[in-house]
């Protein structure tokens, strides 16, 4: 019964950890977090729309200009910022 016990314990303990630390942290990222995801889903974006347009010869609309419009996002100090999230101060 006692080992019964300390199992649960031990499962509430552990659920309750995730709960708080790694689903929360990717639940609701920071804006630090959110920088890097944009910057990594943008230099996907660019590679494939030049690839691409290498692979076929034809060349259509700047690849930034329309990556950026693809994942709502825009270039400032080093960064591809999401229209959606305020900038914290």
């Amino acid at each position: 019964m006692l080992q019964k016990i300390v199992t649960a314990g031990l499962l509430a303990a552990v659920c309750y950890w995730y709960w708080s630390g790694p689903y929360q942290a990717r639940a609701h990222p920071n804006y630090q977090q959110k920088l890097e995801a944009n910057d990594e889903a943008m230099k996907l974006c660019i590679r494939t729309a030049n690839y691409k347009s290498g692979a076929t010869g034809q060349v259509g609309e700047d690849p930034e200009t329309s990556c950026a419009a693809k994942h709502g996002v825009y270039f400032d100090e080093g960064h591809w910022h999401s229209y959606g999230d305020s900038r914290p101060e």
